[in-house]
């Protein structure tokens, strides 16, 4: 299999996700951008984009998580659940 280069747009992405995932509480773009050790007006600018996906939301100045992820989830979790439904008729025919 090839070796691909990593993308740093989606390794500092997925670090705002996870870091905002293990917040109790909105947090502040300079708090996010300490945390992920990127400059503030860059991180400005992912947390900005994330939002428009719905990804994130602006809370009074600061950010959280947004419905976005959970909506992502729940599209996972039905595509499984399906795949579990027609595996078990599978199995179901196969033992007749």
């Amino acid at each position: 299999m090839p070796s691909y280069n990593r993308i740093g747009a989606v390794k500092i992405t997925v670090a705002i996700l996870r870091y905002l995932s293990e917040q109790r509480q909105p947090v502040r773009g300079q708090d996010v951008a300490d945390a992920i050790g990127q400059k503030h007006s860059l991180t400005m600018s992912y947390l900005v984009s994330l939002e428009d996906e719905g990804l994130i939301r602006s809370v009074g100045g600061c950010y959280e998580l947004g419905t976005g992820l959970a909506l992502l989830y729940a599209r996972y979790k039905s595509l499984l659940e399906g795949k579990i439904d027609r595996l078990q008729r599978e199995l179901q025919e196969l033992e007749v």
